[in-house]
């Protein structure tokens, strides 16, 4: 059966791997270390709540009875067809994680105060 995967799609990573990917982007678009903890933390429980959820997708097909060969090839159709939606599937979350990622950046820089220098008389 098709099998589908989450963000990062290679296997054995799991939230850390994701974390540090996460920070390594980060450290490439911010110098300050608390402006990447602050949007890492932030990245994680959007991550946390939104994207790992395991999603099982069931459909009802029904098939005339067919022989042993046919029921062969339409399982194997089947299984392309899930493994195809499976990809657009995980493409499309990773397009979700990184437009995330410049929002929760966009956001953190629009809150953070900015210094102005002090007027001389």
């Amino acid at each position: 059966m098709a099998k589908i995967t989450r963000f990062p799609a290679q296997s054995g990573q799991g939230p850390e791997a994701l974390e540090g990917l996460i920070r390594k982007y980060l450290a490439e678009m911010m110098d300050d270390p608390d402006s990447i903890e602050a949007v890492a933390e932030r990245m994680m429980f959007f991550i946390d709540n939104y994207l790992n959820i395991w999603f099982n997708p069931a459909f009802d097909l029904v098939v005339p009875p067919m022989s042993k060969e046919q029921a062969n090839a339409l399982l194997l159709s089947l299984e392309k067809g899930v493994d195809a939606a499976a990809e657009q599937i995980n493409t499309m979350v990773n397009r979700i994680i990184i437009e995330r990622l410049f929002l929760e950046v966009e956001i953190y820089q629009n809150q953070k105060p900015v210094k102005r220098p002090r007027k001389l008389l």
